[in-house]
């Protein structure tokens, strides 16, 4: 009885898979709508027997372990050393604003800070395969911008990967006060550090030894023992088994025999990987879909604006054309598999709701059927845009493009060591700026348990008193990284007004240079101090808090109060 009901499941799975994605890629639709098609049939109009959901969750986790394997085996380290610095610093610029656009939406909606956080974490990334397949279909970008948008997309899957390891306590349902915290964290990092480094180091000579030597099957057995036993470690210690998975496929990724593995495992990968997304739609009703469609297409709408914002953005930032930079960017709307990975992850964990998880997935489902359409008409859009805009909003993009473009040429003009200056004290502002978002989303998470922690030691003090040195210490904290970001900037933008009035001095335009630097002049005359304690006030003022409007501002301006007469004091004391 037990051979009949998996063969007929697996008849099912399958048959019932392969016509709907047959179906599906008729009208040039990716396969991954397919395979949720097929889990929604078969859950809502056969109803299945006893042993459908046990035999797709075994074959589905096999399937999220196999894709994970590949997803890593895809990251060549040795061409994102050669090309890949600008595709990470595209994944360095919009990955974060992902993230805070997605959770500044999600509060927006009424929902809680943690579900926020996850909602800006799922709406991150970008489907490779979508991706990938419908560019290379079309063929609208040349070959080398196609290679450049699949490699950001590779980026994004190594965040989404980081972001997965960094949630683990949460997604395992666990109540950690900060000690525990901030171990498990350390304990996450030193395991993704010794397993890649020591990985790298040994795993890729054995399994070239074997290539050498042994038949290919031999080699495939071994190169999936080692996938699934990292898998098996990760759980161990409290991780995602597909993050195990995934190190694995980057530790492989550095074998010759890589190609070998990835050709044998493929087939047996896309298999698997259909059965786990058969599954997502197993728990997916029309209904559902019907009901949540409102909030469906809110969600794109969020996902589909951050993204194409966020990579122009980037973009330009890279000293990349308008036209190219909205081609590129209408290209990553398709909602990637870890929004799948780690909205069912936090289903699972109670954190969402299966209504928020039924529309993730409707939204995704959205992006990946506009995709083909909104990337084959992006030049057209371009064109249509730039005819029909206002000629002012068009000569202010085109003197912002010159600026910048300027900005590079005189870049290029600069000696090596003045470059890698510049280039570092970049790095140093986006690293004070990550630092200032993930000390302000701690102070946000963790308020209420550090005004419990500050209640118990400090007896005499009510709960009200203790939120307010809550937030005063949020201000002493983020005044330090604001203090050197403001410093990093001023130097970058000293540098640039000095390469501006050499350029100028050139051809003989000083009084031009006098008056648009100005401005700067200005800028560069403003204290450190003041300026970043201004800042910190201005985003103080905008974080939700426990007290009302006037309450909020009183303490704000209380703690900007004390820290600007410490300031003071010292400055006044100095010799």
């Amino acid at each position: 009885m037990e051979e009949i009901n998996l063969l007929m499941n697996m008849t099912l799975l399958l048959l019932v898979g392969g016509i709907c994605s047959v179906i599906f890629r008729r009208f040039k639709m990716p396969l991954i709508i397919g395979y949720l098609a097929t889990g929604i049939i078969l859950a809502n109009y056969w109803g299945g027997n006893e042993g459908t959901e046990m035999i797709v969750d075994l074959l589905s986790n096999m399937g999220l372990v196999l894709l994970m394997f590949c997803i890593g085996m895809e990251l060549n380290l040795a061409k994102i050393r050669k090309s890949g610095a600008f595709a990470v610093m595209v994944g360095l610029i919009q990955m974060p604003l992902m993230i805070f656009g997605g959770y500044t939406f999600g509060m927006l909606l009424g929902w809680t800070a943690l579900q926020s956080l996850f909602f800006g974490a799922i709406i991150s990334g970008s489907s490779t395969a979508v991706v990938t397949a419908v560019l290379k279909s079309q063929g609208k970008l040349s070959k080398e911008d196609i290679e450049m948008i699949v490699l950001i997309t590779v980026v994004e899957d190594v965040a989404q990967v980081i972001i997965l390891s960094m949630s683990s306590p949460l997604l395992v349902g666990q109540n950690m006060d900060m000690e525990s915290l901030v171990w498990m964290i350390a304990t996450i990092i030193a395991f993704m550090a010794t397993s890649v480094l020591a990985g790298i180091y040994f795993i890729p000579r054995v399994l070239d030894w074997i290539q050498d030597r042994m038949p290919d099957e031999a080699l495939m057995m071994t190169a999936l023992g080692l996938c699934f036993g990292m898998a098996l470690v990760s759980v161990y210690i409290g991780m995602s088994m597909a993050i195990g998975a995934f190190l694995m496929g980057v530790i492989v990724s550095q074998s010759k025999a890589r190609s070998v593995i990835e050709h044998d495992i493929t087939p047996m990968k896309d298999v698997f990987m259909s059965m786990f997304f058969i599954s997502i739609g197993l728990q997916i009703s029309p209904m559902g879909i019907v009901d949540n469609i409102f909030l469906i297409l809110i969600i794109f709408a969020i996902y589909a604006a951050l993204k194409a914002g966020s990579v122009i953005i980037a973009y330009f930032v890279g000293n990349k054309s308008l036209r190219l930079s909205f081609m590129s960017s209408v290209s990553l709307v398709a909602m990637g598999e870890f929004a799948f990975i780690i909205a069912k992850d936090a289903m699972d964990a109670g954190i969402v709701s299966e209504s928020f998880y039924t529309s993730v997935i409707g939204a995704a489902l959205v992006s990946m059927v506009m995709l083909p359409l909104i990337a084959n008409n992006s030049g057209r859009i371009v064109d249509y845009a730039y005819a029909k805009a206002p000629k002012p909003i068009i000569h202010a993009v085109e003197r912002v493009e010159a600026v910048r473009s300027k900005h590079y040429s005189r870049m290029a003009r600069a000696s090596d060591s003045t470059s890698r200056k510049l280039k570092s004290k970049a790095f140093q502002v986006y690293a004070d700026a990550f630092v200032l978002v993930g000390l302000e989303t701690v102070f946000i998470v963790a308020s209420d348990d550090l005004a419990d922690l500050l209640y118990s030691v400090l007896l005499p003090l009510n709960r009200v008193s203790c939120y307010f040195l809550v937030m005063v210490l949020n201000y002493i904290a983020l005044s330090i990284p604001l203090y050197t970001l403001v410093k990093n900037v001023k130097f970058m933008d000293k540098f640039f007004v000095n390469l501006g009035r050499v350029a100028n001095s050139r051809s003989s335009s000083q009084g031009k240079v006098k008056r648009s630097s100005r401005a700067n002049a200005q800028f560069l005359k403003l204290n450190n101090w003041v300026l970043a304690l201004s800042i910190d006030f201005l985003i103080l003022l905008v974080v939700p808090s426990h007290f009302g409007l006037w309450e909020h501002v009183i303490v704000i301006s209380v703690a900007a109060a004390a820290m600007t007469s410490v300031y003071l004091y010292r400055s006044l004391r100095r010799p």
